[in-house]
């Protein structure tokens, strides 16, 4: 027989969403259960200890400067920040040259810089006009939606190879799929979500400027200890039935019965639970649209950060290899040296598709190539295909297609009954984020109790 409880509400998923839902929840009086499919919390955010102990982030691990949601909930469980190491030359390379450069301008044509910063530019402008609570309504919202962002792209005026390679890199980085399925208002909404396209391709005062101490992990974990044995792990929800005034949530082996629930879990992975009553046809359209794409993320850790002495930041970019983008991933006590590398789309896809020695040899070839032969010589390897996790399927959240959001959009987050929803997918402002995350998960909070 499957344990039974009884709660005022029920949260699916123990990521950051799920558990800032909870917190909030529980600090109003409200009894809460969270159940997480995985066997550990944290959801795209998994911090884990090397060897030595010294905690690496496998998922998302960056904060911006105005992430305040989630600054404010790691001052509430006193946990530090530090900035990403930025000192030292940047790498670009292309076609066998590599360029060494300082700030945020790679050492290209004039023209390729001229026409990269008209295009940022231009996308800055078109996001002013989207409403950034319901983009869906932006005058042109209809016009940007049926474009995708590939067809943008070839229309953006950057004219030299080496300048389009970048920028579309960049921004297939930021969605991780084929940029012809992915929606140029979807583009438009999280430049305005992020407050311009600059920051988020930037470290410094952009959102990749911030570190978590302990790893980005780490917050989540004290929020989870500080509910205690409301999460239960490795707790896969398979139904929801909503009845009258009660929502059952059912694992198979647990079964919570409550006034309302939260869903967080990633919006595919919505179509793998049994609601009853089903989810009407334009939501059931949303979800199976809402996709993520292939992003790999590899941590390369070495004894020390080597390549800051030799006057390397460990910042580099080459578009299509192995290594596609390198940041310095290292512990604020800058010991171990840890390179993040990433690879995404059809690039990921492709080097994931290798034998696990040719991957390996693959990307530290690259970073040799860029760093020197220690770069060869790592101490732990450790690889996550994103895309290919059971409780996640890509990274680092969904997209949305031509012809989506301005149908569907107001799905994102509007109630189902007596669920509600949450999700960085669900956010508006930080749409994408950690910071989303949380915000989404306070969103759900404040609903909830507004009615109670």
């Amino acid at each position: 027989m499957p344990e039974r409880f009884d709660a005022d509400v029920c949260v699916v998923g123990a990521g950051y969403a799920g558990l800032t839902a909870a917190r909030r929840l529980s600090q109003e009086a409200k009894t809460v259960v969270v159940l997480e499919a995985r066997d550990r919390v944290g959801g795209r955010i998994w911090t884990q200890p090397l060897s030595d102990g010294s905690p690496v982030d496998r998922g998302g691990a960056w904060l911006a400067p105005k992430h305040e949601a989630i600054f404010a909930l790691a001052r509430e469980f006193d946990v530090s920040t530090y900035k990403t190491w930025v000192k030292g030359s940047h790498l670009l390379i292309d076609k066998g040259r590599t360029r060494r450069y300082t700030g945020l301008i790679p050492k290209i044509s004039p023209l390729a810089v001229v026409t990269i910063a008209l295009a940022q530019l231009k996308l800055d402008r078109m996001a002013k006009h989207v409403p950034v609570e319901a983009p869906w309504t932006a005058r042109r919202a209809e016009e940007w939606d049926r474009r995708s962002i590939g067809w943008w792209l070839e229309r953006s005026g950057i004219r030299t190879e080496i300048g389009r390679d970048l920028f579309e890199m960049a921004v297939r980085g930021l969605f991780t799929g084929d940029l012809n399925d992915v929606s140029l208002l979807h583009l438009l909404f999280l430049v305005r979500a992020h407050g311009s396209i600059g920051t988020l391709f930037s470290i410094e005062d952009g959102s990749q400027e911030n570190m978590v101490e302990g790893g980005a992990g780490s917050i989540a974990q004290r929020i989870a200890d500080s509910l205690g044995d409301a999460v239960r792990l490795s707790a896969a929800v398979r139904s929801i039935t909503q009845r009258g005034d009660r929502v059952i949530v059912d694992t198979g082996d647990l079964v919570v019965s409550a006034r309302h629930a939260v869903v967080t879990v990633p919006p595919a992975l919505a179509l793998e639970i049994a609601f009853d009553p089903v989810l009407p046809d334009d939501r059931m359209t949303l979800y199976r649209n809402a996709v993520a794409g292939p992003e790999t993320k590899t941590l390369v850790v070495y004894d020390e950060p080597f390549w800051r002495a030799d006057g390397f930041s460990g910042q580099s970019a080459e578009p299509g290899s192995a290594a596609e983008v390198t940041l310095d991933a290292s512990p604020a006590s800058g010991s171990p040296g840890v390179i993040a590398s990433f690879t995404f789309g059809s690039v990921a896809k492709h080097l994931d598709a290798l034998d696990q020695a040719v991957r390996r040899r693959s990307v530290l070839d690259a970073l040799a190539a860029r760093f020197g032969p220690r770069a060869a010589l790592p101490a732990e390897f450790i690889e996550t295909a994103w895309w290919t996790e059971e409780w996640t399927r890509g990274c680092s959240m969904a997209h949305l297609p031509p012809g989506i959001l301005t149908r569907y959009g107001p799905l994102l987050h509007e109630p189902f009954r007596l669920v509600h929803w949450a999700g960085t997918e669900t956010s508006t402002t930080s749409h994408g984020a950690i910071d989303g995350a949380v915000r989404s998960g306070e969103r759900a909070a404040a609903e909830i109790l507004q009615l109670a």
